[in-house]
């Protein structure tokens, strides 16, 4: 059992590296090694894994359910060094976040430094993406996910509200001749500008107080990938976006930006931690969840 286990993160290597090659170079190790573990695991197994060429390598549909299992492994050796580990409270270890980027420039970054200055052994990757990764793929710990969440297996910690505003810039506001408020138009005439992850037929729905909801449909025709290029094309006039206030308040207080609905009107999306993590999550997530969630809720987003 103790070689099989041994095996069992070798293979995982093969399949993060890419190659037999690179994954000996990452664990030191000679190539004929490494694929001495390969083929032994596979006899013990009685299944083929991997199927390779000179050129690549690819996982068999057996390889890719066993590799999921070795992930599992990776997870469950990592808690119990943790949890042998419990009484000591310096967190050390990599934690990997990613976030869109308003909420990465303004609460995960430096919330991450905050912590670290406690934990200064911790190794954070942060990965600042309006699109919503993978977490396995990825190997991704936490995934900062603004609006509604899929189905799926993975857990969610909800942080907060994240508000937004439907603006443009003043110059779109003569070329269009629209007259501020807006209140109950059709927007079909209008540009928008949405993010990748919106899609191209969009429906946004404001909460106009007493549990009153006023839903409006868009149709973009300009995209961005992210918050940083929707803004340029916003403060280019080239039309209206829904952006987060937080990442435009500079904008907004010198007016290079309007808000073009009654201020009453306001679009929140509510914004988790999302982790695959279920009940055997590591002690640093977990005490970094806890840590996020104290700085999330002692602010207006």
């Amino acid at each position: 059992m103790k070689n099989e286990l041994h095996r069992m993160q070798v293979f995982a290597q093969i399949v993060e590296s890419g190659s037999i090659t690179k994954a000996a170079e990452k664990l030191d190790l000679s190539k004929s090694v490494v694929s001495h573990h390969l083929q032994a695991l596979e006899q013990y197994l009685e299944v083929k894994l991997l199927t390779r060429t000179t050129r690549r390598q690819s996982l068999t549909d057996a390889g890719k359910r066993f590799y999921q299992r070795c992930l599992e492994m990776r997870k469950l050796m990592s808690l119990a060094e943790e949890e042998a580990r419990e009484s000591c409270t310096d967190f050390a270890g990599t934690i990997t976040v990613t976030s869109p980027h308003t909420l990465m420039t303004h609460l995960i970054g430096p919330t991450m430094c905050e912590f670290m200055q406690t934990h200064p052994r911790i190794e954070p990757q942060l990965l600042a993406n309006d699109l919503r990764l993978n977490l396995i793929d990825k190997y991704i710990d936490l995934s900062i996910t603004v609006g509604e969440l899929p189905d799926s297996t993975s857990r969610a910690v909800k942080l907060g509200n994240l508000e937004q505003v439907l603006c443009c810039h003043p110059h779109y506001l003569v070329k269009k001749e629209i007259q501020l408020p807006v209140n109950g138009t059709d927007f079909s005439g209008f540009d928008y500008i949405a993010n990748q992850w919106e899609g191209m037929n969009i429906e946004r729905s404001f909460n106009i107080g007493k549990g009153q909801i006023q839903t409006y449909q868009f149709r973009a025709n300009r995209v961005g990938d992210s918050v940083p290029t929707i803004r340029m094309m916003t403060l280019a006039g080239l039309g209206i976006a829904c952006l987060p206030k937080r990442a435009i308040e500079e904008e907004l207080h010198h007016s290079k930006l309007i808000n073009i609905l009654p201020n009453d009107m306001k679009l929140e999306a509510p914004f988790y931690a999302v982790h695959n993590y279920g009940t055997q999550m590591p002690i640093r997530i977990r005490a970094f969840i806890d840590f996020l969630k104290i700085r999330a809720e002692s602010q207006t987003w």
